[in-house]
């Protein structure tokens, strides 16, 4: 039997290279991780369901190869499909729609050897950068849990900062890896556009501005991950993402050359900066000076907060509109206003009003952007910037209040005054608070490069991550610097206390 310490010991290399060494057993490393999942759930809620029946059935499989077989994981309870069971989404409506089969990430982890045991919590729709669903209830920060672990992939960033896994599957459409990596203190990667496929079923999501990977302990796990999706078939193709020419994973044993590193504390959404994020800020640009980069204040030239944001709204909003229309599609029946939460109620009907020559203007501007980032990369190799503008905020800080929740249903519902969106109090004060706080981290998803939050400094026993995004198809260099900035502050064994 596995001890708890000899489990977190490890990273998923780690355990795996255990496993394939005949020190720990597939079944005792699941184990080790059932009873940490037991012991830490009550307090922190991390999932929106328990599948160790499935893992149970996956242990009477003959053991694969790879260099991550046997490791436990987690997906998130969105994209991420496994046949015969449903993919949650945090909604009532999805429950009974179960997967007919996996989806093309899903299959590959289960190829390369890895154990599937649970779905992880969510915001309804991975639609807020918060863990707070009526379905699930709250998902807490293990570092404290007043404080929410952000979002969308809370419960993965939660489940890994608690050392339930080592390696826990997210999503990020603005943010929802790195957001809640650096409030959880793990590393986050968000990939390039296309690296990483969503089929069967999707070749798209929020126009193109969703990518699927992971939150680890450690950097090689999260450079494997990315070995194995990148390997992945891909069943359907919309962006081009060019292939890397040796795995991610053997890049970090290559001597990393002295980066041209262009710095900014200022975010691109409006919103101020608290002071211990520049304090963490400064920090970090003093231990890449110390490490020989060539640092230099600047940022790319992104359109001006109010068009980004309108933007990104827009998008986010007629995507929301689109998926409400499938799900009729899917279930026979209208959806109303009852069947989902008031702010993804609120997005659904913006949704509906944004008109055809609005949708268009926003997939322009995101186009721009694009070509704003590959021309700063001309001259960048790296570009560094906090995660978040403030620190992780309190549990129900950033979701709406009850007021505002029942003016939004008697609004858009009961009356049905959606053409009265401008007025909404959910969706302003929302959209608002929300932007504000991606400030830093939805630029990438607009422009599709790869970003990484990379925990590096605390405050008062609270993460603060720092994000660093390259050009597109280039994750090499950011993993890389992860790993270089990885040896030289280490944070592997700083956990916190449960």
């Amino acid at each position: 039997m596995i001890t708890f310490d000899e489990y977190r010991r490890h990273d998923g290399i780690g355990l795996a290279q255990k496993i394939a060494a005949g020190d720990f057993s597939r079944e005792e490393v699941l184990q080790a991780a059932l009873a940490r999942l037991d012991a830490v759930n009550p307090g922190l809620n991390l999932l929106a369901q328990d599948l160790r029946s499935h893992a149970q059935a996956q242990l009477k499989q003959p053991i694969s190869g790879g260099v991550l077989a046997g490791v436990p994981l987690l997906l998130k309870d969105l994209l991420a499909d496994m046949q015969g069971v449903a993919t949650g989404c945090a909604s009532p409506l999805l429950l009974g729609i179960k997967a007919q089969q996996d989806s093309d990430l899903t299959a590959a982890y289960r190829q390369a050897g890895m154990v599937l045991f649970g779905k992880t919590t969510l915001p309804e729709w991975g639609l807020m950068p918060y863990t707070e669903s009526v379905l699930h209830g709250i998902t807490r920060n293990p570092w404290d849990v007043e404080h929410t672990p952000g979002g969308s992939s809370g419960g993965a960033a939660a489940a890994v900062a608690a050392q339930v896994v080592p390696i826990a599957h997210g999503g990020d459409g603005g943010g929802s890896i790195r957001i809640p990596a650096a409030n959880c203190g793990v590393f986050g990667l968000k990939p390039s556009r296309g690296r990483v496929s969503m089929g069967p079923l999707l070749v798209d999501a929020w126009q193109g501005m969703v990518c699927e990977h992971v939150l680890t302990r450690s950097v090689r796990d999260s450079a494997a991950m990315l070995d194995i999706a990148a390997a992945a078939p891909q069943t359907a193709r919309l962006y081009h993402c060019p292939p890397q020419a040796t795995s991610f994973l053997d890049c970090l044993q290559q001597p990393l050359p002295r980066l041209r590193i262009a710095v900014t504390d200022t975010p691109w959404l409006s919103g101020d900066v608290a002071a211990p994020i520049r304090a963490a800020h400064a920090d970090t640009v003093a231990l890449l000076q110390s490490l020989g980069h060539e640092v230099t204040e600047a940022r790319p030239a992104f359109a001006d907060a109010e068009t980004l944001g309108r933007a990104m709204l827009v998008a986010v909003a007629g995507e929301t509109a689109k998926i409400k229309r499938q799900l009729q599609a899917a279930l026979g029946r209208k959806i109303s206003h009852r069947d989902v939460e008031a702010a993804t109620w609120s997005l659904i009907v913006y949704g509906e009003h944004i008109s055809a020559g609005e949708a268009f203007w926003a997939r322009d501007v995101i186009n721009a952007q694009m070509r704003i980032a590959a021309q700063f990369h001309q001259q960048y190799d790296v570009l560094c910037t906090p995660v978040l503008p403030r620190l992780t905020p309190k549990v129900g800080e950033l979701a709406p209040s009850a007021k505002e929740e029942k003016a939004s249903r008697i609004m858009l519902g009961s009356l049905k005054l959606g053409f009265l969106m401008k007025n909404n109090p959910v969706v302003d004060r929302n959209s608002r608070q929300s932007l504000a706080y991606i400030g830093f981290t939805a630029p990438f998803n607009i422009t599709g490069q790869p970003a990484m939050s990379v925990p590096l400094y605390w405050h008062n026993n609270l993460p603060v991550g720092s994000q660093f995004a390259a050009a597109h198809g280039r994750e090499d260099v950011l993993l890389q610097l992860a790993h270089e900035l990885e040896q030289a502050r280490p944070w592997f064994n700083r956990t916190p206390d449960l």
